[in-house]
């Protein structure tokens, strides 16, 4: 059997459903698609912001007439026969908005990617949300150089773990800015353990700012936005560059600039997606990317951060207890806890 979280939209207002269905399967009409088993899925903020309508793309594939959410993340491994694909290829989406928060899927062979086979299901399934946009941010926003100083906001997301670990790989030394309630000792120790050149709070940025860090810093990259964003624009050294790539602090914060940040230090800003930069480097050069970095996965260069699996027990399971779980589950991701974790929907 298989099993689909499915996003109901109806009055007085949406919903989520986990339903049981048997396997699909594949029929003469479907000629160029693949049956595939998803291994692993992470919630992603951006999968929660097109559940409450906060980001411009809907799901697009269904499972019983119910658009199936999923933003981008997973981990897949092919169950059926195609000329490109065969049985125990890894893959995972080219495309977005596959409906990824699901245990079997029908999709077209073209819209995937194959990995290498020992690709773990963990690093597929953060492959194209994580590790992939942390090397774009360090190879495709500016040219940087060995020794070069960056700064990134979020500091405990997958993000910023990964653009350490490769920043440090480029001889750039990168800062990262944590939640003051993320502010404990094991917290900062296993940052500077990935390699981060320094670990500061929220607060700490916001109180000394550029005094605190003495180090000319070329590339600011945000996750935040709003007062965090605005302290990292003050610690840019002249000639840098301010990168908006998420507003975990709320799309209704601002930044303040003026002609001292234009005029004077010449600063520059720009807005961050993914897929803009592969559309632009070409097809070719992004499947060589995706390539290159699943390999680093793969072999251990690159570490994967840890998070939380959320089992999806599939057999004969109770359906309502597995609902609550997954309900419960999205909740929590949602969390501003001390000590979160990624969640990662486990579907073997």
């Amino acid at each position: 059997m298989a099993w689909s979280l499915i996003y109901r939209v109806a009055n007085p207002g949406p919903s989520l459903g986990l339903i049981m269905h048997e396997i699909p399967v594949l029929g003469e009409e479907d000629e160029g698609f693949v049956l595939v088993r998803l291994l692993a899925s992470p919630i992603n903020r951006v999968d929660l912001m097109v559940l409450t309508d906060q980001y411009p793309i809907k799901p697009r594939y269904v499972a019983d007439g119910e658009p199936v959410p999923g933003f981008d993340g997973c981990g897949v491994i092919v169950e059926s026969n195609h000329p490109e694909l065969e049985p125990g290829d890894v893959v995972i989406p080219r495309e977005l908005g596959l409906g990824t928060w699901r245990t079997h899927a029908i999709l077209p062979a073209k819209s995937l990617l194959k990995l290498p086979r020992d690709t773990p299901p963990l690093a597929a399934s953060l492959l194209r949300s994580s590790a992939l946009v942390a090397w774009l941010l360090l190879e495709e926003v500016m040219l940087l150089r060995e020794g070069d100083w960056v700064i990134a906001s979020a500091g405990t997301s997958c993000v910023a773990q990964f653009l350490t670990q490769l920043a440090c790989r480029k001889g750039v030394h990168a800062i990262l800015i944590i939640r003051d309630r993320e502010c404990a000792p094991e917290t900062k120790a296993e940052l500077l353990g990935l390699g981060a050149a320094k670990v500061l709070t929220e607060s700490e940025l916001e109180r000394y700012g550029s005094e605190a860090i003495q180090e000319n810093i070329v590339l600011a990259i945000d996750s935040v936005f709003g007062s965090v964003g605005q302290s990292l624009i003050e610690t840019l050294a002249p000639g840098g560059k301010y990168v908006l790539l998420g507003m975990l602090g709320g799309s209704s914060g601002s930044l303040t600039v003026n002609t001292k940040h234009l005029f004077h230090r010449r600063l520059s800003f720009l807005p961050f997606r993914s897929s803009d930069v592969l559309n632009r480097i070409g097809t070719a050069n992004a499947e060589a990317l995706f390539h290159k970095v699943a390999r680093l996965l793969t072999d251990g260069s690159l570490k994967c951060p840890s998070v939380r699996f959320v089992k999806w027990a599939q057999g004969n399971d109770n359906q309502g207890t597995l609902e609550k779980i997954v309900r419960e589950s999205l909740q929590n991701a949602e969390s501003k806890d001390v000590g979160y974790k990624k969640l990662v929907w486990d579907f073997q």
